[in-house]
């Protein structure tokens, strides 16, 4: 009986400091050399207001020496951040009794455990995905001597905030990892997809396929969430192969109409923008779209021959004075890369080939394209990597190939074509190395701003290095020098400088070859076999 009534003094003991230390500083249990901040000057409005304060606390006086789910150079950087720059993501308990489960795109996060709710800091909502997030899972009815045991924060009323991490650094934290680069390994790089648990009633079905997490833009100090799509637009796909039996709507050539003609040479273009989904593809990245897509049309490149892939697909890009250019989901990978590989593998078809990339990207270069099933993994249909790129591209037929890569991580991509015997004619314009976020849409509105009648793809590239304030671009080459042209192939400096009509009677859109070249090609050929 002693025993019981000095178990339930401690409880009640270790409630009242933990109800104090609510209003003053919250803590993990393994982070003894936080620094200690004062009391909260004001008092929490909602449950929501209260989780998020102490997580960016949490967060805030972190000890980067201590840190393991990232690099001391990042956590350097993230314990920085002002609350009025970070997003908030939750995921509320449900009102059902439902339990969560997290996803990311290459694991499954949550594991065999469900909790109740999910809050998740952006530090870097302006950035594109992946960069870092902290994830945190809150459970109800957890003791506080519970809570403890799990390293956790106790929060009050029975509530425990937790530290999610990713299985493999689980491991390799029992067994004292000192894997290089296991930092950058554990780190979480995207918004989990939050979904109930499969035990629900199957009433429950549509419920559960729903993503939970939503960005919450009235959390007092916090930053107002970015601008995204409507829920009716990224619904589902626009243009769905398996569901609308149509050659509009096949995953080959019929999709985008891939054409080479007989004596003629043309600029190509093909625009990827993958989204992954609503949480992680804002109004700005179909913005982006239409500003490249306008760009190529002032610069003599065809309709026809301008392809774009985003994200589930909407109904057209928009520019003035024109009807809507037809876009494409990029979740039609097998479409998108048929294109390339006819495109690099027909002889005097393509002049100057351009790539924009604006996808969120995973750290070793992979382009995310879109859940097509909601699921939250990204399966083989559903990501471009970079060696799938690579092999599109290989001995490409195309005179020269310019890729301009936007998204984070884009050093990656650039680092795998540099010096490559088998992509001579290829050259990449990266927005940052290959440690690097993508930002707020610098890179690529350096480009389109950028006068290309009479400049060096290089040159423009150059001139970014003084103006893209949050990373530093790079720029590599299959074989240095081969590509010093305009992004329509033109000779670029020329004095005096080509006129309007000579641009489009010479270098613009598609040029005539004459019956003699054909032939004089068709005898090489022969001679080689």
């Amino acid at each position: 009986m002693t025993c019981n009534l000095f178990r339930k003094v401690l409880v009640l003991f270790i409630e009242f400091l933990t109800f104090l230390s609510i209003h003053g500083v919250s803590f993990m249990h393994d982070n003894s050399s936080e620094r200690r901040s004062g009391l909260y000057e004001q008092a929490f409005k909602t449950r929501e207001d209260r989780w998020a304060t102490i997580a960016y606390d949490y967060v805030h006086n972190l000890n980067c020496k201590e840190v393991f789910f990232t690099t001391f150079r990042e956590c350097k950087d993230l314990v920085e951040i002002k609350k009025s720059k970070i997003n908030i993501h939750i995921a509320n308990p449900s009102n059902f009794g439902g339990k969560y489960r997290t996803t990311l795109p290459d694991e499954q996060l949550t594991g065999a455990d469900t909790h109740d709710a999910v809050l998740v800091i952006d530090p870097y909502p302006n950035a594109n995905f992946g960069h870092l997030v902290i994830v945190f899972y809150i459970d109800e009815n957890i003791a506080p001597l519970d809570c403890k045991r799990e390293d956790g924060i106790y929060l009050g009323s029975n509530e425990c905030m937790t530290l999610a991490l990713r299985r493999r650094c689980k491991n390799a934290l029992e067994r004292r990892s000192r894997r290089r680069n296991f930092a950058r390994r554990c780190e979480i790089n995207f918004l989990p997809v939050v979904h109930f648990d499969k035990d629900m009633k199957d009433d429950m079905y549509m419920v559960r396929r729903e993503n939970q997490l939503q960005c919450i833009s009235d959390i007092p100090g916090f930053a107002t969430c970015p601008e995204l799509r409507t829920v009716n637009e990224t619904a589902e796909l626009i243009c769905n192969p398996i569901r609308d039996n149509t050659q509009r709507c096949s995953t080959t050539h019929e999709t985008v109409h891939t054409s080479c003609r007989i004596f003629e040479v043309c600029d190509q273009a093909v625009i990827l923008s993958g989204g992954w989904n609503r949480q992680t593809t804002g109004v700005r990245h179909l913005k982006n779209v239409e500003l490249f897509y306008w760009t190529l049309r002032k610069n003599g490149f065809k309709r026809k021959n301008i392809k774009v892939f985003f994200a589930n697909g909407v109904s057209g890009v928009k520019v003035p004075g024109e009807d809507p250019h037809q876009v494409q989901p990029a979740a039609l990978k097998l479409a998108l890369r048929y294109h390339l590989q006819t495109l690099c593998s027909s002889r005097h078809c393509v002049d100057s080939l351009m790539l924009y990339l604006n996808s969120p990207s995973k750290s070793d270069g992979t382009s995310l394209l879109w859940d097509i099933n909601n699921d939250g993994i990204a399966d083989d249909a559903e990501r471009y990597t970079l060696n799938e790129m690579k092999s599109d591209l290989a001995r490409c037929e195309a005179r020269q190939v310019h890729l301009i890569v936007d998204q984070s991580y884009a050093g990656e991509i650039a680092a795998a074509f540099q010096g490559s015997s088998r992509h001579k004619n290829v050259v990449v314009f990266a927005s940052g190395s290959d440690h690097e976020y993508s930002f707020d849409d610098e890179y690529t509105n350096h480009w389109v701003q950028a006068n290309h009648k009479r400049t060096c793809t290089n040159e423009v590239h150059e001139s970014s290095l003084n103006s893209i304030k949050n990373s530093s671009p790079v720029m590599q080459e299959g074989e240095p020098g081969t590509v010093r042209t305009t992004i329509f192939g033109a000779p670029c400096n020329v004095v005096p400088p080509f006129t309007e009509h000579e641009l489009r009677e010479n270098y613009y859109g598609c040029q005539n070859l004459p019956t003699g070249f054909w032939l004089m090609k068709a005898v090489e050929e022969r001679k080689r076999r």
